[in-house]
């Protein structure tokens, strides 16, 4: 479970004073996840929704299925050929 990654991963790692910063993912919503972090006196913040600017992880995978939907793929072999192929046509420029 995913606050069993924060307990076991997180948690120990973390200070009074830090601050977790988490997208809207509704596993991150959950309200034992917030009691978890702030008993540690940490903060967490919630990225405003549909905020890519934020997380730049988004424009890469935004990126990736945009070539994707070019490719239309129709066998397993040829997504995953086109999956490598979108990956490596992503820049740095481009996020």
């Amino acid at each position: 479970t995913f606050e069993g990654f924060i307990l076991k991963e997180v948690l120990p790692k973390i200070k009074e004073g830090d601050c977790l910063i988490m997208d809207n993912a509704k596993i991150h919503l959950g309200e034992m996840v917030r009691e978890i972090i702030e008993q540690e006196k940490a903060r967490l913040i919630y990225l405003p929704p549909y905020s890519p600017e934020f997380s730049p992880i988004e424009n890469f995978w935004s990126k990736v299925k945009a070539m994707l939907r070019k490719l239309k793929a129709r066998t397993y072999k040829d997504l995953i050929e086109g999956i490598e192929l979108a990956m490596l046509e992503v820049t740095q420029k481009d996020i």
